[in-house]
């Protein structure tokens, strides 16, 4: 099986970002409820951790307008207005400058979700709604490097703490960590990666996962100013 699985939604005007500050967001992983399926055991087994085979015949995805794919996934939920993807993208509707709200008029979430990309980081659909460090493989940190490589962000936003205590607290990946050091200045929102193959540094962000009521109503301010900081820069 190929390293990723899941292909990166990338808006049309990614390449614009946000006040010129190309974004991609990173979720932590897709669940699927659909435990009457034939195919669900396999397809979120956690031992295999691949989910490729069912790709273009998941009877669920298989059957919606369009015949949509497994792989497409971010694609698929970002066009189905899900709740989580509207919270994020009203918080990142500030950073926008007024003349880029003068050009759209109304604010529209598509509109915000044309101006950056995003997948997951695990590579397979989950049985559980619970991202647990059992799930992760080296696969997932070599689609993510390739997701880089692709898109070449400025901006990381990655979304609660189980993917980031993968990445950038796993002791094998520091070395593409600048200033770990520095993380307390900023409560641990914010760190800088230098990854081979892209010339620019990429401002990694941490924040709690928007689907968390409580917590990412608590962390919506102090993010909100740190995100304010990077784009103003």
């Amino acid at each position: 099986m190929e390293d990723r699985f899941f292909n990166p939604y990338k808006g049309s005007e990614y390449d614009k970002g946000i006040c010129g500050k190309k974004v991609l967001v990173l979720g932590a992983s897709f669940y699927c409820p659909k435990k009457d399926c034939e195919f669900w055991a396999e397809c979120t087994n956690p031992e295999k951790k691949d989910s490729s085979k069912f790709d273009e015949i998941c009877p669920y995805y298989a059957n919606v307008e369009g015949h949509l794919k497994l792989s497409d996934e971010p694609a698929n939920a970002i066009s189905y207005s899900i709740k989580t993807y509207r919270i994020f993208a009203e918080l990142m509707y500030q950073f926008f400058t007024d003349e880029v709200k003068e050009q759209y008029k109304d604010y529209d979430e598509y509109v915000i979700w044309n101006r950056m990309a995003f997948t997951d980081y695990v590579q397979f659909f989950l049985p559980t709604t619970n991202t647990y460090p059992s799930y992760f493989s080296e696969r997932d940190f070599d689609a993510f490097i390739q997701t880089l490589h692709e898109l070449k962000p400025n901006v990381i936003i990655a979304w609660g703490k189980p993917v980031t205590a993968e990445i950038r607290d796993n002791p094998d990946h520091k070395d593409l960590f600048t200033d770990l050091e520095k993380l307390p200045e900023t409560e641990s929102y914010i760190c800088h990666m230098k990854v081979p193959g892209i010339e620019h540094t990429i401002t990694y962000v941490n924040c709690y996962h928007p689907s968390s009521r409580t917590y990412w109503h608590k962390c919506k301010e102090s993010l909100s100013t740190y995100l304010r900081e990077i784009f103003n820069n």
